[in-house]
């Protein structure tokens, strides 16, 4: 039987790539995709969207259009590193029909999915988690009847990625995150800070993006701007995928090498370091554990899903 996922979106290119990892694996049933305003406006994240399903031949699974602001209304996008199409400034995404979208919004599509199959769907979040708090709030009790839960975001050191302590998926929505760690189980987190420790070689990346496959070329045009400043800019010596990465650990989550169960919470009110996520290392909140947080990924492994991904 296949394993039923269902993934939460704000479709950069980070994020394209995670779906079609998800969709290259045989074992998996992406039972939806709902989409959330992060990286882009949420039109656009719905058009990049459908245009990774078209791109993947996947036009039957349903996408579903979430919300377009944080639960206390502020907007916070990455178009300065995505592009303003949330796809490279590729636009590749233009052509894409809204009118393909499902009608139900998708904090109901979330919480309707897990009621008609509890204790069966891995929900994988890659973006402001403004979808599933939304659905929290439609159904307390939903995050029960989730098998698993895996989360790209929130950060373990205070190195902030769009402010000087919070990493930009938390920062987007602080309430968001905050109601999600304390309300859902089985959590598993990529923080932002391990994104670092699992990149790939420019050497092995130049030979993966100029691969000649339809999906292949796809990344590539979607990868080009990201690479220019990652690669000339930053000089990193190597490349990384936040979502992408996170999205193998749910696929197999051996990759995870070193875990560790702690409380964390999210900071709502500090003026420097609002949507921090705070991490009990010491015990001193005196709180059960409530998440798992990853600490290593077995990046070699990784690697092979990546090649499998564009094929």
């Amino acid at each position: 039987m296949k394993r039923k996922f269902l993934i939460d979106v704000d479709t950069g290119v980070d994020d394209a790539q995670a779906l079609m990892l998800a969709l290259s694996i045989p074992d998996i049933e992406v039972m939806g995709i709902t989409c959330v305003s992060g990286n882009v406006d949420i039109d656009q994240v719905c058009r990049n969207t459908l245009k990774v399903l078209s791109v993947c031949n996947r036009l039957d699974i349903p996408v579903y259009r979430g919300s377009s602001k944080s639960l206390v209304g502020k907007v916070l996008q990455a178009a300065h590193y995505h592009g303003s199409d949330g796809l490279g400034d590729s636009g590749l995404a233009k052509d894409m029909d809204l009118g393909l979208l499902q009608r139900e919004c998708a904090a109901v599509a979330i919480v309707n999915l897990v009621n008609k199959y509890p204790g069966e769907i891995t929900l994988v979040a890659l973006a402001p988690l403004t979808n599933v708090a939304l659905s929290l709030r439609l159904d307390p009790g939903f995050g029960n009847k989730l098998k698993e839960v895996f989360i790209m975001g929130g950060n373990t050191e205070a190195k902030g990625r769009v402010s000087p302590c919070a990493e930009f998926n938390f920062l987007s929505d602080p309430e968001s995150a905050s109601v999600t760690l304390q309300e859902l189980r089985n959590i598993v987190v990529f923080p932002y800070e391990l994104s670092f420790s699992c990149g790939m070689s420019w050497n092995w990346f130049d030979e993966w993006i100029s691969q000649n496959t339809p999906k292949a070329q796809f990344n590539q045009a979607i990868s080009h701007a990201i690479v220019h400043k990652q690669r000339v800019e930053k000089k990193s010596p190597f490349y990384r995928s936040c979502d992408l990465t996170a999205m193998a650990l749910a696929v197999d989550k051996s990759l995870a090498i070193d875990t560790e169960s702690v409380y964390a919470t999210v900071e709502l009110s500090g003026t420097l370091t609002r949507g921090q996520m705070v991490v009990d290392w010491n015990g001193c909140l005196r709180k059960p554990p409530n998440v798992t947080l990853v600490k290593k990924v077995n990046v070699d492994k990784a690697r092979q899903m990546y090649n499998q991904m564009i094929k």
